[in-house]
């Protein structure tokens, strides 16, 4: 049981946050930031053992620096609420990554792989079955895709593309076939999500995180075997999705119903299809086979480099980066405006009137430099980049490469949507990259009292500011009182 408890973070985690948009809200930040904090307090009350602490503590070091960081910028801010609003949420990654670390015990990702795909297919089939039994609603900015119950297609459509990319390492796996072939269940029915999300840079993530998993897995022709067992039923699936019309046409060509039970039926066909075929447990893949395999990733990344060009190119992103860069960046080149505070400066570009109101630029990097300046870039960068320090030379633990593939789509995505701002979204990724940075653990010496009394008095901190936050009613986006009436309706999100 001690093994299992880190499993917990993304079980609980993923399914609450996703049943209230994705966490977007601050009121959310205040009991999930509560509940990881409890749960780091208890670990260390009850246990000496470092977890993952030690090994990881750069991770956990740079989750520290960003989060005082976007605080300190407050000093500076063009908007000091939001960027209040925007350290509340950084302090809520920081604590689930000091619970992931503690909570950690040897073969981890054997139990943290798993239970992110369970939590994240948990959750977006019940989203599915709610889109297509349910009665239909045009939405604003999303139209009929599927966006519930995050509230924006494209946070839907990243998640999907996590959860199919660690449903293929499982199915690629040696666990007992009833649990691969459950896997393989849930790639069609994600990929029928995905394909009702309408969102083009999922695809794209899904793409390179792919790449990635076949070129770190050591067994990458089982991998490509399991892939090809599952590629029809998904396909069709797809497919099925795009013929129905459901997400693009005021009148369907399928029901909700039919469309459902296809779907259902492609799930049994990859069950049964990775159930019933026996592929070859390969290890070492020839040199040849390398080598193809290198070159396949590397046409996926200057295809992904095209498209995301591509993508940055087009309306209404090609104004959120000018805006994030020429209008806040360059006129704050050495510390920012201040975390949270883009809204502000595309209200005031005058674009909301042809473009629609937006809080974020549309890419985590970008949007980081424009407020938190060079500074604030170099710690994102090193708080997403420090759990992979080691993790290629764990590629062999069980699902490592899936969760680095998951992960990758994740930091893709990133760059051109606005997942930081959905906690779901980066939750599920850092348990995706954590059963990396976990993996194959070995025994350490056990936790001094005064460091254990330092983290417990850090998660009781993390958990009295969480809750010591509720008691705000500022909400992302929201203007102080004297700026609101000029500005009123400029900050609504936009889906693009």
């Amino acid at each position: 049981m001690r093994r299992v408890k880190v499993a917990a973070v993304p079980l609980v985690l993923i399914p609450a946050l996703g049943a209230v948009q994705g966490g977007f809200h601050p009121g959310a930040w205040v009991w999930s930031t509560a509940l990881a904090a409890w749960a780091c307090a208890v670990a260390v009350i009850v246990s000496a053992d470092p977890g993952a602490v030690r090994r990881s503590w750069p991770w956990l070091a740079t989750a520290g620096a960003l989060l005082l960081w976007t605080l300190l910028s407050a000093t500076w801010s063009a908007n000091e609420t939001q960027t209040i609003l925007e350290a509340r949420r950084m302090l809520l990654y920081a604590t689930v990554v000091l619970a992931l670390l503690l909570l950690a015990r040897r073969d981890a990702a054997r139990f943290l792989v798993p239970a992110t795909h369970a939590a994240i297919s948990g959750l977006l089939v019940y989203a599915l079955a709610r889109y297509l039994l349910g009665a239909r609603h045009f939405a604003e900015f999303e139209g009929y895709q599927l966006y519930r119950p995050l509230g924006y297609a494209n946070a839907v459509g990243v998640l999907t593309a996590l959860g199919f990319l660690l449903g293929v390492g499982l199915a690629a796996g040696s666990a007992r076939t009833l649990y691969r072939s459950g896997a393989a269940a849930t790639i069609p029915l994600l990929a029928l999500a995905l394909e009702l999300t309408g969102s083009n840079a999922s695809w794209l993530a899904l793409g390179v995180g792919l790449a990635v998993i076949v070129l770190l897995d050591e067994a990458s022709p089982r991998v490509l075997a399991t892939l090809a067992l599952v590629a029809l039923p998904a396909a069709a699936a797809a497919g099925l999705g795009r013929y129905s019309g459901r997400a693009t046409l005021d009148t369907p060509h399928l029901s909700g119903g039919a469309t459902a039970l296809a779907a259902l039926g492609c799930a049994a066909a990859a069950a049964l299809a990775v159930a019933l075929v026996r592929v070859p447990a390969v290890r070492e893949p020839s040199r040849r086979a390398r080598q193809l395999v290198i070159a396949a990733v590397l046409v996926v990344a200057l295809g992904g480099v095209a498209a995301a060009a591509r993508a940055g190119a087009t309306e209404p992103r090609s104004s959120y980066y000018s805006v994030a860069w020429s209008d806040e960046y360059l006129h704050h080149r050495v510390l920012g405006s201040g975390a949270g505070t883009f809204g502000r400066y595309w209200s005031d570009s005058g674009k909301p009137l042809q473009r629609g109101g937006a809080l974020d630029a549309h890419s985590l990097y970008l949007e980081t430099l424009a407020e938190l300046g060079p500074v604030g870039l170099l710690l994102v960068l090193a708080f997403v980049l420090a759990p992979l320090r080691g993790a290629t030379r764990r590629r062999r633990a069980p699902y490592v490469p899936a969760a680095l593939g998951a992960y990758a789509a994740f930091l893709v995505h990133a760059g051109l949507d606005w997942d930081w701002e959905m906690p779901v979204v980066v939750v599920a990724a850092l348990c995706c990259v954590a059963a990396a940075a976990t993996a194959e653990l070995r025994e350490e010496r056990q936790l001094g009292t005064k460091t254990r009394g330092a983290l417990v008095a850090a998660a009781l901190a993390a958990g009295g500011l969480a809750i010591a936050g509720g008691r705000s009613s500022a909400e992302p986006g929201v203007l102080p009182a004297h700026e609101k009436a000029p500005r009123r309706g400029a900050f609504s999100q936009t889906r693009v």
